[in-house]
């Protein structure tokens, strides 16, 4: 095993043990109760000073929301899970002896441990809190509106979008005008479909492109091919710039290819799933904000924007003020502007 996946284990069964195992409700109870729950009948597999601290069950449940978190960790337990299992047990070990450590320690009762904890358990609160409001004023985006932004930004999103609409272009570089001139004869000969076998004889490369108002493409050859009528055409088209000759092959106007509607609406559900939610807190927040009576001070940000204001024109008049001491003259209709 590597060391890479050693610290994957350890920092995760970290994680576990603070979030996945129920230690959130430890932090109610008194400070050398189990972290066994009441009802786990499974065997035992470490006590701490007589306590129970990690059982068969409670074990198996962190395995499970570690490789649900790690995809590294399921493919271990995939091919060693009797290996994994004994590792991760090690890590939920020494985090128990370090627990009881700090319970008998009384490092726990320290005013800066307390002030963390209680930030921390803040923060944990509000995440709940925001859940259950979620829970609780459910969204849904429905078929409906995944296929109306399907048919509206289908051009736009690339989830959707394979090739945009245009014409299918294909160039061919030259050295000298008579070069492309020759190639061009051949090609009008063998037909312009052609023009990749005639290119590959001639060891030539051929450039793909497709050509609309917004596509990238140089200059001279977008605008020759989209003053073209009829298709297929060719033309020679010089770069004054670099001093070579493009022969032009413009084949067809190709319509816009999109991934099919079933294949992206799942994704596109999901990528819609957070505007749906910000405009249920859009409506819900002002509504429960008059319910509960709230109050905010709306001056203290227009405050600060004004000191800082203040703050950048007293600034430009004290080094007005030294340029002037200084024998430089400034214009004062141009600082009351300011």
């Amino acid at each position: 095993m590597s060391r890479q996946s050693s610290r994957s284990i350890f920092y995760l069964s970290l994680a576990s043990l603070i979030v996945l195992s129920g230690c959130l409700d430890k932090f109610k109870k008194k400070e050398n109760e189990s972290a066994v729950n009441n009802d786990d009948q499974s065997l035992v597999l470490l006590t701490v000073n007589g306590v129970p601290k990690i059982t068969v069950n409670n074990l198996e449940a962190d395995l499970n929301e570690l490789s649900e978190m790690d995809q590294q960790i399921k493919m271990m337990l995939m091919f060693d899970p009797e290996g994994t299992k004994e590792r991760v047990f090690k890590e939920q070990k020494r985090m128990a002896i370090i627990e009881e450590w700090a319970r008998v320690s009384g490092v726990r009762d320290s005013a800066e441990y307390q002030s963390k904890k209680a930030r921390i358990m803040n923060h944990v609160g509000r995440q709940l809190d925001f859940e259950q409001f979620l829970n609780t004023h459910k969204v849904d985006v429905t078929q409906a509106d995944v296929l109306d932004y399907y048919n509206q930004h289908k051009d736009q999103d690339y989830h959707i979008l394979i090739s945009p609409a245009g014409i299918k272009t294909q160039t061919v570089e030259f050295a000298t005008q008579n070069d492309a001139q020759e190639f061009v004869n051949k090609l009008k000969q063998a037909g312009i479909n052609q023009i990749d076998k005639l290119a590959n004889e001639q060891k030539l490369f051929v450039r793909n492109l497709n050509i609309n108002e917004t596509s990238y493409a140089d200059k001279d050859i977008k605008e020759a091919v989209l003053k073209m009528k009829n298709f297929p055409a060719v033309v020679i088209v010089p770069d004054q710039e670099k001093g070579k000759f493009w022969v032009v092959a413009a084949q067809e106007h190709q319509a816009a290819k999109y991934q099919e509607f079933d294949k992206v609406k799942d994704a596109l559900k999901q990528m819609l799933m957070p505007k749906k939610v910000g405009e249920m807190l859009e409506v819900k927040i002002p509504e429960y904000g008059e319910q509960f009576n709230l109050v905010e001070n709306t001056t203290y940000f227009e405050d600060l924007k004004n000191a800082k204001k203040n703050s950048v024109s007293n600034a430009s008049m004290i080094d007005m003020q030294d340029q002037n001491e200084n024998g430089e003259e400034f214009d004062m209709a141009a600082l009351d502007q300011q």
